[in-house]
């Protein structure tokens, strides 16, 4: 396509080279870490590493009634139903979207798992 002579491939060559230079929205980058398989165990670590995280505010908000713990827990969980329901009209928050429900859905499980195996009650 880079030989064609005509103003059609021109044209294509000059929207190539300026959609080249565009830096990707950030609901494009996590898209690619969801698309290739390459990129999965990246994308594990963010979810564990989030997950982790999000678990720890469950325990300390829940268990050890922790209001700080709890405020962050009630803004995070904001930000998140807002994405949400971006995400829901717009199709440029659907990645993003999908990714912290990743993030929360293993932040319940690894709570759950520190509530079965008493690592949450030991102090």
């Amino acid at each position: 396509m880079k030989d064609d002579p005509t103003d059609a491939g021109k044209e294509r060559r000059e929207q190539d080279d300026a959609e080249g230079d565009r830096f990707p929205s950030a609901d494009q980058l996590i898209g690619t870490f969801l698309s290739e398989a390459s990129l999965w165990p990246v994308l594990a670590v963010v979810v564990g590493s989030g997950g982790a995280f999000s678990a720890a505010l469950i325990v300390l908000a829940v268990l050890d009634r922790n209001p700080f713990a709890a405020a962050a827990l009630f803004l995070i969980a904001g930000m998140t139903v807002d994405v949400v329901y971006r995400a829901r009209s717009r199709p440029s928050y659907r990645n993003g979207a999908l990714l912290l429900g990743l993030i929360w859905l293993l932040g319940l499980v690894f709570t759950g798992l520190a509530v079965w195996s008493g690592i949450a009650f030991a102090h």
